[in-house]
């Protein structure tokens, strides 16, 4: 049996509902909120150290972090191919719009990642600026321990933790035994199911490989970097630090 309503604000509520429906959802959409970023065509290019591809990726970026995950993945892949024509700015451009993420107060996620791959580009700026090495440390350690305290356990914030305390000189507090206990926690952590942004974990098993061979075990970075190569095949770091083996 139809039923009718048996006052005015019962006819009103569904008209409300269709006005504030849609002003609900674009006050959640104007939050820089962490969202499922496709960035496996960024992981390729860099693998492939394909610097054309990673420039266009940044060209076509859809956010402010996917763009800065673009420029990252740049500067390292000129870094490995010598180009610092391209890897400077590579690295001030994803620096900046990390900054530039971070001042608008993303939620919890999003902002742990967001340093989290701060602290990688300032690390990186740091051992390319050798004048300003000390600030750009700074800036880079600051970026960690705070992604570190919203979310000590995030794999993405032990991997950087496990990649600083490798690259950085022990004068300024490198440590790569301990760069090898926050790698094999990245690599636990990595096993978790991810949702969003979940790039890392081959990466995560090339630097705990070479932590390893920093500690004698060989074999255990052999089978490492194998895993890596396993995870993704056109992985030439990977390949080339087996073919070194």
């Amino acid at each position: 049996m139809m039923k009718f309503p048996h006052n005015n604000s019962q006819l009103q509520m569904p008209a409300i509902r269709k006005v504030l429906r849609p002003l609900l959802l674009l006050a959640v959409l104007s939050q820089p909120a962490l969202a499922a970023t496709d960035l496996t065509a960024i992981d390729v290019a860099a693998q492939r150290l394909d610097l054309a591809a990673l420039q266009q990726q940044s060209a076509i970026a859809q956010d402010d972090y996917q763009f800065a995950y673009a420029q990252y993945r740049l500067a390292v892949a000129a870094s490995v191919r010598g180009d610092e024509r391209l890897l400077k700015p590579a690295l001030q451009a994803a620096a900046e719009r990390l900054e530039q993420l971070l001042k608008a107060e993303p939620d919890t996620d999003l902002t742990t990642e967001a340093l989290a791959l701060l602290a990688l580009t300032r690390g990186m700026q740091a051992g390319y600026y050798p004048i300003k090495g000390a600030y750009y440390g700074k800036l880079s350690g600051d970026a960690l321990a705070k992604s570190k305290e919203l979310q000590a356990d995030n794999p993405r914030v032990l991997l950087a933790g496990a990649i600083l305390a490798y690259q950085t000189p022990t004068l300024f507090g490198g440590d790569k035994k301990q760069a090898l206990v926050q790698a094999e926690a990245a690599v636990q952590a990595f096993a978790r199911p991810c949702a969003a942004i979940c790039w890392g974990q081959a990466e995560a098993y090339v630097w705990r490989g070479l932590a390893k061979k920093e500690a004698g075990d060989n074999a255990g970075a052999k089978a490492d970097w194998t895993e890596a190569l396993r995870q993704q095949p056109d992985y030439g770091w990977a390949r080339k630090l087996l073919q070194g083996s």
